[in-house]
């Protein structure tokens, strides 16, 4: 049933499913990052340990690269889990501005089938009449 609610509830509906695939996007982007990281601290780890017999700080071109590269997916990683924090906090505010349109479209089909069913009762109750007396 048409309400008078539909158009701004189809708008915050909308707005919350953006929300929701940003948070999806961005809680893949986290995963793939998070994984980098794995992979970045192994390659680290082999390396240091092929290099045992070695200094104990690995200062070669090659290691200082995967260092800054683990500290840039890092940063990105702890960057991602703000975005993921904001974006559950933006879809509850969100859902919350539209539970009351939800709930005024309901009262309002709700009250519309009650005035329906009262207007038939009348007609059916008429109609009864009307033939009793003829």
């Amino acid at each position: 049933m048409k309400t008078p609610y539909d158009d701004d509830r189809r708008l915050r509906r909308n707005e919350l499913d953006d929300i929701r695939q940003a948070l999806v996007g961005a809680e893949a982007q986290l995963s793939v990052f998070a994984g980098a990281i794995v992979d970045a601290d192994a390659t680290l780890r082999r390396e240091r340990e092929a290099r045992a017999a070695g200094p104990p700080f690995d200062i070669s071109p090659d290691a200082a690269v995967r260092r800054s590269e683990m500290l840039r997916l890092a940063r990105e990683l702890a960057r991602l889990e703000d975005e993921i924090e904001r974006l559950r906090a933006a879809l509850l505010v969100k859902f919350e501005a539209l539970r009351p349109i939800e709930t005024a479209s309901e009262d309002y089909c709700t009250a519309k089938r009650a005035e329906a069913a009262r207007k038939g009762t009348v007609l059916s109750d008429d109609a009864a009449r009307g033939s009793v007396g003829t």
